[in-house]
């Protein structure tokens, strides 16, 4: 039986990321963002932290909402969970801490996990002096991988 999700109530890098950008300038027009901002804005979206404007013959533009610069003020940290860390993904992370990992040297079941850890900013994606690219956590993966230790 698999056990409860960890839930973490502080905004992943990638979600901070967005907040710091949101509240440096109005608005953000959508076409602009990358695929991991799409992702990140599509989370804080379902928790109410920003929101997407469509001004009539305008683009689409992404704003911060006034929940947003609560829980910026407040440190990024949230009283609804922002994330439901499962076992998987503590395993991924386990995964990684051992050392860099090439994409041929992750398991085929732990490769969309290790795609989440990159999107929400845990892990990334380096290329060595041979042009071989390998994924290592980053140092929130590893501060996040030193809580869960406790």
């Amino acid at each position: 039986m698999p056990s409860k999700p960890i839930l973490i109530h502080r905004l992943t890098p990638a979600q901070i990321d967005l907040i710091d950008r949101l509240s440096a300038c109005d608005s953000i027009t959508m076409d602009v963002l990358a695929y991991p901002e799409l992702v990140a804005h599509q989370e804080l979206e379902k928790l109410g932290y920003s929101e997407m404007r469509l001004e009539p013959r305008k683009k689409i533009k992404i704003v911060i909402t006034d929940q947003g610069r609560q829980v910026r003020e407040a440190g990024y940290i949230s009283k609804k969970p922002v994330v439901r860390l499962t076992e998987r993904q503590v395993a991924a992370l386990h995964f990684l801490a051992m050392r860099p990992r090439q994409y041929n040297d992750i398991p085929a079941q732990m490769k969309d996990v290790v795609r989440r850890l990159q999107l929400r900013g845990w892990a990334e994606v380096g290329v060595d002096a041979q042009g071989r690219f390998w994924t290592v956590l980053t140092a929130d993966g590893w501060m996040l991988l030193s809580l869960l230790s406790y």
